[in-house]
């Protein structure tokens, strides 16, 4: 039947010029309305729907999706996208089947293929209208509508047996997603899921941050140890910078390609981490104060392990800068309740225009380490409000000190000025405990959380 709807596809582009006494040929119309129904009878005739393993673009994990089209209308859709509360889990909604482009298949009522157009102020790559390519064996397959250049989305729809929606995840992604520790998509950054797994056979603890809307995990780094503590004393530290995309299957992380790990005499090669043993526990990162992290634990590939998630990682990109700056808009600094402190910035600095953060930076025979604010008046003329401090930096935490060893350009500050930048930086590192997490695929941004207050920021 599906053979049927490319050769009449091939038909349409045939002209009738030519004079024939034979029987008359159906009209286009007809034979548009016929490859239509070819279509919509293929898509409703497995007994189980049609699995779809989506990505929007080449760069991106892979989602679980599900779709079981009937001959009203209506689709319904099972997917592994746990967002707004579950809503994209099971749904019904309406499709459509149409020529345009040629024959279309379109997907009318808001749904998971919507919700992840949507992301990444509509740059993530989804599409929820899709062209008939040809059938390919008993699959069918189609091409987005909207893409272009040469990341085009091909879709594959194989028919679904009747147990395949038990390899939909129900607690994965929300475990990652749970405890406090990820960008709380602060600035349109995304989720982020920070965990820590630990290997008990050698002693070694793996870093890794999940971007659980690409499905992407990067591993940071290892290290001898089993906590911040130990890991500090031990001071036996390998950076690592291996990612893959991942897919969720039967409450599994599955990378798309394993990350072969080496350290310590030990080799780890990870394909897959088991989701399901979830659990939460407290634990501090800042004297007096309890906060509650995720543990996971499990067997695989690479041995028994547990997880936690964790402000802590053993290493990642963020390092001394002799040659730069990190900075980003001061409107993107937030306070204990997410809300932006940039109202408190534009009291003290009205012409303010930057955050920054000098680490190491080399001016003549000194190093640089200072953060602050970059003013520019109407005339043009930059100015520098930065607070020097000295630094004690594992892994990605940095015990910071105020050390008195200021840099300001403006030749007359007042009064107010500097007091007001003591006060802000006093704010936002109050208790010289801050943790910096890379944000992976976003270009090298960081997020900055100081655990004793909750302010934090980006830098990038």
């Amino acid at each position: 039947m599906i053979k049927e709807i490319t050769g009449i596809l091939i038909i349409m582009l045939l002209t009738g010029c030519a004079i024939d006494d034979g029987p008359k040929l159906p009209s286009v119309e007809e034979r548009v309305s016929e490859a239509v129904d070819n279509l919509q009878d293929a898509l409703t005739d497995p007994p189980n729907g049609w699995r779809l393993s989506y990505r929007p673009t080449n760069q991106t994990g892979a989602f679980l999706i599900l779709m079981d089209f009937n001959s009203d209308g209506t689709v319904r859709v099972q997917s592994d996208v746990s967002a707004n509360s579950g809503e994209f889990r099971d749904q019904v909604i309406s499709y459509r089947i149409d020529s345009s482009q040629g024959i279309e298949l379109i997907l009318e009522t808001y749904g998971v293929f919507h919700y992840l157009s949507e992301l990444e102020q509509n740059t993530f790559g989804a599409e929820f209208e899709f062209i008939f390519v040809e059938e390919q064996g008993n699959n069918l397959v189609f091409r987005s509508k909207s893409d272009a250049g040469f990341d085009i989305t091909t879709l594959i729809l194989e028919e679904a047996g009747p147990s395949d929606s038990n390899s939909i995840t129900t607690e994965a992604l929300n475990s990652l997603r749970q405890g406090i520790f990820r960008g709380d998509d602060l600035g349109n950054t995304g989720s982020m899921g920070h965990f820590n797994l630990y290997i008990p056979a050698n002693d070694h603890t793996i870093s890794a941050t999940f971007d659980l809307d690409r499905r992407i995990i990067k591993f940071l780094g290892i290290a001898e140890g089993s906590d911040m503590t130990s890991i500090v004393a031990a001071n036996s530290i390998k950076k690592l910078d291996q990612q893959t995309p991942f897919s969720l299957l039967s409450e599994s992380v599955v990378l798309d390609q394993s990350q072969v790990i080496t350290f310590g005499g030990a080799t780890y090669e990870i394909s897959q981490i088991p989701i399901g043993n979830f659990s939460t526990s407290q634990s501090s990162f800042c004297m007096g104060q309890m906060e509650t992290v995720v543990n996971l634990s499990g067997s695989a590939g690479f041995g028994d392990f547990s997880s936690e998630s964790n402000l802590f990682q053993t290493a990642n990109d963020f390092e001394p800068d002799p040659n730069g700056v990190y900075g980003v808009n001061y409107i993107f600094l937030y306070d204990e309740n997410d809300n932006s402190i940039s109202d408190q910035i534009e009291a003290v600095f009205p012409d303010v225009v930057a955050f920054q953060w000098y680490y190491n930076l080399e001016i003549a025979d000194s190093l640089l380490n200072a953060v602050g604010f970059v003013t520019v008046d109407d005339f043009n003329n930059a100015d520098f409000y930065l607070r020097g401090f000295d630094v004690v930096h594992n892994g990605n935490y940095l015990q910071m000190t105020f050390n008195g060893k200021d840099l300001i350009t403006n030749d007359t500050p007042t009064p107010e000025q500097l007091a007001g930048l003591d006060q802000l930086t006093d704010l936002m590192f109050a208790g010289g405990n801050v943790y910096m997490l890379e944000l992976i695929n976003q270009g090298g941004l960081f997020e900055f959380i100081n655990p004793c207050n909750k302010y934090k920021g980006f830098v990038l």
